[in-house]
């Protein structure tokens, strides 16, 4: 009898009936993912479970119980050490392009799949929103109509809630990689001036955007930009990598934007500087260290925003990615490596 590999999934997001049903995604790859589906289910002892959102003694329960062979996981399920130091795992497969809630053991032993190369179009995409929304304060004009503010009785001033455009702008770019290549393509014709910061200088890629900047040192891109966007990889070279030093040097009134990874920001320190009025910078973030955000972090953002109301801070809860055929690929991606 051929052996069947056991596999157990955290969630039924990735099923032929969640997302390989979703009408949002294209014909075409619901096709693909219910063909994946039938066969990872031919192939294999398939567990999954009966919800998105499993708690850590959940899946460490299942795990043991179990003992499957391969887990699927995603961004939202924290897959601990204790999980796979008491596990008969040889593979963990996240249908996400980072892999930092798979706390990986000192050794080799399980093998870790990601599906990364499909989203930085859509990322690209989405901080360019966020930047805009930013600047032109969007979320608080919104909320404005939203809450009843705009009335007859009180007649709206153009001028009370002044905002900026991003023509003349010097947008810098920490991290070239395939996300912030992404951003050049897209703003490289707009009337901005573009910075970036990378470990190695593209040169190739500056032959096709010949007026882009690099800059040898991180800080010269805090000094010099009006948008600060971070587009780089989690590691231990990037925790914590835009601190109190580099905040310092940013200009007043310019914008710091996130779409990479919470913890490349020291966001207790950025609070602690906001709060002491030593920066005066507007945010636009869609990852946090910690997430979902914590109560306590999120009543030092709004008591800055009530000490400081000009402060624009557009907080969104880590959706860069989620275009629903790129959702698509890569579960895609994420049923092939579990296939393999």
């Amino acid at each position: 009898m051929t052996y069947k590999p056991k596999v157990y999934l955290t969630s039924n997001v990735f099923s032929a009936t969640e997302i390989g049903s979703n009408n949002a995604i294209s014909k075409s790859l619901r096709k693909n993912i219910k063909e994946l589906w039938f066969k990872l289910n031919q192939i294999s002892e398939l567990k999954v479970f009966d919800g998105r959102f499993p708690t850590e003694d959940e899946i460490q329960k299942e795990v043991e119980e179990y003992n499957p062979d391969i887990l699927g996981c995603h961004l939202s399920h924290s897959i601990t050490s204790e999980v796979l130091e008491k596990s008969t795992l040889f593979a963990v497969s996240t249908s996400t392009a980072g892999y930092n809630h798979i706390h990986r053991l000192g050794t080799d032993d399980i093998l870790i799949t990601h599906t990364p190369g499909v989203l930085h179009e859509t990322v690209a995409d989405y901080t360019i929103a966020i930047i805009m929304t930013n600047l032109r304060n969007l979320i608080d004009l919104h909320t404005y109509v939203w809450n009843g503010q705009w009335i007859p009785d009180d007649k709206w001033d153009l001028d009370q809630s002044l905002s900026s455009v991003i023509t003349n702008k010097v947008l810098g770019i920490v991290g070239m990689g395939e996300i912030g290549k992404e951003l050049v393509k897209r703003l490289y014709h707009w009337d901005i001036s573009i910075l970036y910061y990378d470990i190695h200088q593209m040169i190739d890629f500056e032959k096709n955007y010949p007026s882009i900047k690099f800059k040898e040192n991180i800080e010269d891109v805090f000094i010099e930009s009006d948008i600060v966007s971070l587009h780089v990889p989690l590691n231990k070279h990037t925790e914590n990598l835009v601190n109190r030093k580099l905040l310092k040097l940013m200009k007043r009134n310019s914008l710091l934007v996130n779409t990479s990874r919470g913890p490349v920001l020291d966001l207790n320190t950025l609070l602690d500087m906001l709060e002491n009025n030593e920066i005066h910078i507007n945010l636009a973030f869609d990852v946090f260290p910690i997430e979902p955000i914590d109560e306590k972090t999120l009543e030092r953002f709004k008591k800055i925003k009530k000490q400081n109301p000009e402060i624009r801070m557009t907080l969104i809860p880590h959706n860069a990615s989620a275009d629903a055929n790129i959702r698509g690929k890569m579960t895609i991606l994420f049923l092939e490596d579990i296939l393999r």
